[in-house]
């Protein structure tokens, strides 16, 4: 029994002495000290004039910098070997020193290295990071760090490649008591002058001082009291043509024209092999094509549909019988009342008529409605209105034929590359670094937007010229006038902006040749269908009558037809030649339709058919709009600054 109880007492005491050692070295880890007395930290300071702010910074902050000494070696092939050496004092809370340098200047950072405490180098937004100590333990007294690292510049065609570099980072965030730089220039170097720039990042100011070693081609500054978040920039002027085997980006300038020919070239050679259009023949007609509603009609004008288009259905509905239109005193007391169904029409006139009266069975007959309440129920059911106008040209009856259509986005994909190409390897040597998945993405996200708007453009100019025999002549010429500028100022902004670094004058002279080229070369390789080639020269003909026929001829046509003139006022309508249409009439007498009752009077007066239609249109416009409310520092000049040279950035205490 005895002997058991000494056994359980000497175990319970080696346990306790592991216990004991595993907190010492624990401790002892966790609080890595430096020799450094307390009373030779002070000794420091007062070894320093005008401490004040460094020995307030290590009691507030817990660090400050005793000395950040640079040396940096420029050599030929205008890279730069820096060393940076940094003595800290710290005091509580810290557990090492992090260096940050940019990497969005003209150069790369190579060759990396640190030593004092173990340490990490990654990426961070923009930052090449050097993170030296341990996270798991604090550091405490005088720590002596020394990092090296090289600065591959790279050659640029639009300014003087001098040696310009940030000798003590601008965003140091402790205070630098003592600083001492020395700048090693290559032994044929012919030295001329040079200037500074000291203090907050921007700074134009100089402060310490520069002196040149012409024995030792070297330049060398010294300075003390850096406050924090200052640093000291050099700027020595190279002679011309200087550097040899330095980085450059011409390679680029090289690839971008080449692309450019070759984008050009392949749209050339599609041009040449795609079918020429066929000549359009618009004989004068007195009907519409057959089987083609004034709402058909009005799309293929212009290949979309407008509000214009949906409003003709009313006088399309009134011509046909199925609706009558009652004039009233005002807009709210004008009727329109169901006649009959829409048997034997298309899904989107018996939709039209179903959004007025709920129904297109024989039960809606006899309905009513005020215009202001007819235009709001067409309003909810626009889009689908239009969207059932737009499917009926699909597969035989298609605007254009498919393989032309098929042609021209090859044509239009090989032109937005070109494009696109060219703003990449702009913001390539205009020195932005991407960094993260969101920037990235970002940047994918504007080269789509950019390329959208783009094609948006020239789409938007080939409808112009597609269309323009359809169009009233001064309007469509004003039509392809602006689209045109529209075109020419996107692009052009687009370039002007995405090739302000680096770009020499000649790739941007090309890039703007080459998008006015495009529109030359694209436009015209997407062709007709033979239906619509028939069907759109029959429309210009009907247009063409309607626009400067004779009364004698209307007159003609109204004795063979006494509805005529309602029959044609829809398509009239969606011409914008309502008015030409009416006023023919002022002299010729039209037996009352089925379709209107006019208010108060018996015979026909344009006037009041004129103010009709605007009463009409004008609601469905308000109807439509209520329910479709969402339709519609990298370069050197001559001058410089704080924190604008290669590498600089900053760091501090962690």
């Amino acid at each position: 029994m005895y002997d058991s109880v000494n056994r359980r007492k000497r175990c319970i005491g080696l346990i306790s002495i592991l216990v004991l050692l595993v907190t010492a070295l624990t401790v002892s880890y966790a609080f890595a000290t430096d020799e450094t007395s307390g009373d030779e930290i002070e000794k420091i300071f007062e070894q320093h004039a005008n401490s004040e702010s460094a020995r307030s910074e290590y009691h507030s902050f817990g660090a400050t910098t005793r000395y950040f000494n640079v040396e940096i070696k420029v050599n030929k092939d205008y890279s730069y070997e820096v060393t940076e050496t940094i003595d800290v004092l710290f005091n509580w809370g810290k557990h090492g020193i992090v260096r940050y340098i940019p990497l969005t200047g003209n150069y790369k950072i190579k060759d990396i290295s640190a030593c004092g405490d173990e340490y990490k180098v990654s990426k961070e937004e923009g930052n090449l990071v050097i993170r030296i100590g341990n996270g798991n333990r604090y550091v405490s007294g005088e720590k002596v760090y020394k990092i090296k690292y090289t600065i591959q510049n790279y050659l640029q065609s639009k300014t003087e490649n001098h040696i310009y570099v940030d000798v003590v980072p601008t965003n140091w965030e402790m205070t630098i008591m003592s600083t001492n730089a020395v700048v090693k220039l290559p032994n044929d170097f012919n030295y001329t002058k040079m200037k500074s720039y000291v203090g907050h990042y921007g700074s134009t100011n100089n402060k310490g001082t520069w002196t040149y070693d012409e024995q030792k081609n070297q330049l060398n500054y010294s300075a003390s009291m850096i406050p924090s978040k200052n640093g000291v920039t050099l700027l020595a002027y190279a002679p011309k043509a200087y550097w040899q085997g330095a980085l450059s980006k011409e390679w680029s300038n090289l690839l971008n024209a080449i692309i450019i020919v070759i984008c050009l070239i392949s749209i050339v050679i599609i041009k040449y092999k795609s079918k020429k259009s066929k000549d359009i023949i618009a004989p004068i007609t007195f009907n519409p094509p057959e089987g083609i509603t004034p709402a058909e009609l009005g799309y293929l004008v212009d290949e979309q549909v407008d509000r214009e288009d949906v409003v003709s259905l009313y006088l399309y509905l009134a011509s046909k019988g199925i609706i009558q239109i009652k004039e009233g005193e005002g807009k709210k007391d004008t009727i329109i009342c169901a006649l009959k169904t829409p048997v034997d029409e298309p899904a989107y006139v018996q939709k039209f008529y179903q959004a007025l009266f709920k129904s297109t069975s024989e039960k809606s007959v006899g309905r009513e409605l005020n215009l202001e309440d007819a235009g709001e129920q067409i309003g909810e059911s626009y889009k689908t209105i239009t969207d059932q106008i737009e499917s009926k040209f699909q597969g035989k009856k298609s605007i254009y034929s498919k393989k032309s259509e098929t042609t021209e986005l090859y044509a239009k994909i090989i032109g937005c590359a070109g494009f696109v190409i060219t703003l990449i390897l702009s913001l390539y040597r205009s020195n932005m670094y991407i960094y993260g998945i969101s920037s990235k993405l970002s940047f994918v996200a504007f080269f789509v937007f950019a390329a959208s708007i783009w094609g948006t453009l020239l789409e938007n100019l080939r409808k112009k010229i597609f269309y323009r025999k359809s169009k009233n002549r001064v309007k469509g010429t004003m039509g392809l006038i602006l689209s045109s500028i529209a075109y020419v100022i996107y692009s052009n902004t687009l370039i002007y902006f995405s090739t302000k670094g680096d770009t020499p004058v000649y790739i941007y002279a090309l890039t703007v040749i080459y998008v006015l080229l495009l529109p030359f070369l694209i436009i015209g390789i997407k062709l007709r269908s033979d239906y619509n080639r028939k069907i759109y020269g029959e429309i210009l003909g009907f247009r063409d009558f309607i626009e400067t026929a004779e009364i004698d001829r209307v007159n003609e046509l109204v004795d063979e037809n006494p509805s005529y003139f309602y029959d044609v006022l829809p398509y009239a309508y969606v011409f914008k030649l309502s008015n030409k249409w009416i006023k023919k009439f002022e002299t010729i007498r039209i037996p009352e339709h089925l379709g209107y009752a006019p208010h108060g009077i018996s015979t026909f007066d344009y006037i009041r058919m004129n103010t009709l239609m605007h009463s009409i249109e004008k609601s469905t416009f308000d109807g439509i709009s209520a329910s479709n409310s969402d339709s519609g520092g990298g370069f050197f000049s001559g001058g410089g600054f704080s924190g604008g040279g290669a590498g600089g950035g900053g760091g501090g205490a962690w």
